[in-house]
């Protein structure tokens, strides 16, 4: 008897291992493609693309070691395109985060109506075409567009938005904040919807006003998805190209402060047919994203004690 219930016992425990080995044959088989497909199209390019920075591409194909980055460094409009890219970031991401946070805190509102059509509203100009939306603001830059005629209205002299450096780039920061407040306000409206009204209404209890519940609650809390926001808009940012290609092209407007990396990895690639060099320049965005955002968890990640 012991050894049939051991024959069956084992018998069973075959069964089972066959049957487990069936699940797992088909989870690869569904899972296949994807990794083929992931494998394919990043994996292999990802590595080309770095074997290809230690190499001389155009016409010929040479190993040249660091030299690409060497020249890349050395080269003044790789810095200037860093220069400029980091100054339209520090001008427009801290004011869309904070636009963002506003206009987020006002769609949760309860007692706001027709919440469906402002959310849906402020989320158009995400998914409005880039080159539309470029062409709009550059008759809205034009000397006698909408801005100027604004400023006019109200005393003010007209500005040169498009053939002045600095106001260059306060133009692609108003362009760049207008498209992208509506995708961050979406992101912290969902992080708002997790917080329980149960702690607001502790703290209209102890007597906290609105605005100390929005410091010292709203902020807080939201301070994971903040923290994400900022960290894919870094990321975002740095490899920003359509706003300035579109307004100035191949110029980089005057003493090229429209040049930001994105630009100038283009022009570097399909105008200079130096894809080595392009593959350097493409290598220092992911670098310098990665420290961007490892210092913004480092900092930005720390819990109040």
């Amino acid at each position: 008897m012991m050894q049939s219930a051991t024959r069956e016992s084992t018998k069973a425990k075959g069964r089972k291992q066959k049957g487990v080995n069936a699940h797992e044959k088909s989870a690869y088989f569904f899972v296949s493609p994807f990794v083929i497909f992931f494998v394919l199209t990043i994996m292999i390019p990802i590595v080309i693309s770095f074997a290809f920075s230690f190499m001389e591409i155009g016409y010929s194909f040479k190993f040249v070691g660091l030299k690409n980055y060497i020249d890349t460094f050395r080269d003044p409009l790789f810095l200037k395109s860093y220069g400029n890219i980091l100054i339209i970031m520090v001008g427009s991401i801290p004011i869309t985060m904070l636009l963002a946070v506003f206009f987020a805190t006002l769609l949760n509102s309860p007692t706001l109506k027709g919440r469906g059509f402002f959310r849906t509203a402020y989320y158009i100009p995400t998914v409005t075409s880039t080159v539309a939306v470029a062409s709009v603001f550059m008759t809205f830059f034009n000397p006698t567009g909408l801005f100027n005629g604004l400023l006019s209205s109200i005393g003010f002299d007209n500005v040169q938005w498009l053939t002045d450096p600095f106001w260059i780039r306060v133009s692609m920061i108003i362009t760049m904040i207008w498209m992208n407040v509506g995708y961050n306000t979406v992101l912290f409206l969902a992080g708002l919807q997790g917080i329980s009204t149960e702690v607001y209404e502790s703290a209209e209890i102890d007597g906290a006003s609105k605005l100390r519940q929005f410091f010292y609650l709203t902020i807080p809390m939201l301070k994971p998805v903040i923290l994400m926001a900022t960290v894919l808009a870094t990321i975002n940012g740095l490899g920003s190209f359509n706003i300035p290609n579109i307004f100035f092209g191949t110029s980089n407007g005057p003493e090229n402060s429209a040049l930001v990396v994105g630009v100038n990895l283009y022009k570097t690639s399909f105008e200079m047919v130096d894809f080595g060099k392009a593959s350097a320049i493409a290598w220092t965005m992911v670098a310098i994203s990665v420290i961007l955002s490892a210092l913004q968890f480092k900092f930005g990640g720390k819990q109040d004690e």
